[in-house]
């Protein structure tokens, strides 16, 4: 076997283990960091539409996504700035869902211009520079609406703000380290093909490329017809020549080499018990993020009210409102009747609803969960002094509640949809993506509890067979 099919043979098993390690390792890290940062953008993005700094944009759900693009970068007026970075973000929020969501994370879904893509995204706002002197358009404009909507907020609030940037900043580091590499991956991947397509190819003459100019022009001349639309990059092909032809040729092919190489981190250490009732506490966490996705719904329910209730205001209505109000008698309960789906029975039910009170019952749970979302609030500490069997009981009551309330706010965006007057649909506000974010973190905490109860009954079976956890 020649030095250059060896080296070429060596470069081909280099890459395979790389390939494995980064659709087994890094890939699935990059698509964790991608989750927490969508995660903390979809909380801003709520926040600044619930404090109206924002306009929301009317046609999100109807656009279609079908790759990764960055979203526009061009100055704009100040003026215009809820309108512009509403839209911007609103479309960063979608991008973000899209590549959590839809795009799949390996290395064969992943060439060297998507990679420019990711990065381009992944820069619309910069995270680890957050401040409204920063440079790039996008990021000031956000950073100033954010400045303002930090005032009169809770304390809970300004922590979730604080902490989401925070968050932002530490998951774009880290997918900005992956990218790096898999972006110098992409590029030994590139230089093999070239090497196992094109150089080891029936067409190709090697005895005709004897040098690196000559070894250039031989590529250049069946790149067209044998790697089809993939770009010529003149830079990596030089890469290829050097490793042929350079005097130090043993060495930049060692360089190449190392490149690729896998560096497994052996970590030995003692095994940790695991804390089951920080588990149960985590779960408690996950459910506590309910709390800005039903304050947002419980402002939306109050909208819509207003615009059904606005359009009964006949002469009739107005006459019994102005004989309550003369005789100080109480306003009747304003009952909705909801139809409530049950998806597993395929069955539906009439519910008469008394909507304030619902709504009421909404803004509540948002306060409480609110409540629970600071580790130093009395509530919180309470809880984490109980005993696992009352944390559990507790656990399971609030994801059945939210499960009833997700089935009731479901029909009430229907009610809503159906019941307005065909002028007033269009004011309606929808709740669809509200009901998709409260559906994730509901069915996170059920794993969340999974994990807990399927660790119990685990140390529980160890137990009776004898095994003690070490």
């Amino acid at each position: 076997m020649s030095e250059r099919a060896e080296f070429t043979e060596a470069l081909k098993g280099a890459v395979a283990e790389k390939t494995n390690w980064f659709n087994s390792e890094e890939l699935p890290r990059m698509l964790d960091n991608y989750r927490l940062l969508h995660t903390c953008i979809k909380n801003l993005y709520d926040l600044l539409l619930k404090r109206a700094l924002i306009t929301a944009d009317p046609y999100k759900l109807e656009k279609k996504i079908s790759d990764v693009k960055a979203p526009e970068e061009t100055a704009f007026a100040e003026s215009d700035a809820s309108v512009v970075i509403g839209a911007r973000f609103s479309d960063y929020e979608s991008m973000m869902d899209f590549v959590c969501t839809y795009f799949k994370f390996s290395v064969e879904n992943f060439d060297l211009a998507k990679i420019k893509r990711f990065n381009e995204l992944n820069n619309s706002f910069q995270w680890t520079n957050f401040n409204t002197n920063n440079p790039k358009v996008n990021t000031k404009g956000l950073a100033s609406l954010l400045n303002e909507a930090r005032r009169n907020l809770s304390a809970i609030s300004l922590s979730m703000v604080s902490d989401s940037v925070s968050k932002s900043g530490k998951a774009i580091t880290e997918i900005t380290r992956i990218l790096k590499e898999l972006s110098d991956f992409k590029r030994e991947e590139y230089k093999l093909k070239i090497r196992t397509q094109i150089m080891s190819s029936s067409a190709y003459n090697s005895s005709q490329a004897t040098d690196a100019a000559t070894e250039i022009a031989e590529i250049k001349k069946h790149f067209p017809s044998i790697m089809g639309k993939t770009p010529f990059y003149s830079e990596l092909v030089n890469e290829i020549t050097e490793e042929d032809f350079s005097p130090s040729k043993d060495a930049v092919q060692q360089k190449t080499l190392e490149r690729l190489k896998v560096t497994m981190k052996v970590v030995t250490k003692e095994k940790e018990k695991v804390n089951t009732k920080q588990m149960l506490m985590e779960t408690i966490r996950v459910l506590s993020n309910l709390s800005n996705e039903y304050a947002n719904i419980a402002g939306k329910l109050n909208d819509n009210v207003k615009i059904i209730e606005g359009s009964k205001n006949s002469f009739f209505n107005k006459l019994k409102k102005a004989i309550r109000k003369a005789f100080n008698l109480k306003e009747p309960p304003l009952v909705y009747k909801f139809i409530i789906v049950d998806q597993q029975k395929q069955t539906k039910q009439a519910r008469e609803i008394d909507i304030n009170i619902f709504i009421s019952n909404v803004a509540r749970k948002a306060n409480f969960l609110g409540i629970l979302s600071n580790p130093q609030s009395p509530e919180i500490k309470k809880i984490n002094e109980s005993p696992e069997e009352q944390i559990l009981q507790f656990v399971n009551k609030q994801i059945s509640e939210n499960n009833e309330t997700l089935t009731l706010l479901t029909a009430a965006d229907e009610y809503f949809k159906t019941n307005a007057a065909a002028q007033d649909r269009p004011k309606i506000k929808g709740l669809k993506i509200d009901l998709v974010s409260v559906k994730n973190i509901i069915v996170k905490a059920n794993q969340k509890r999974a994990e807990y109860v399927s660790y119990a009954e685990e140390v529980i079976q160890m137990q009776k067979l004898g095994i003690s956890e070490s």
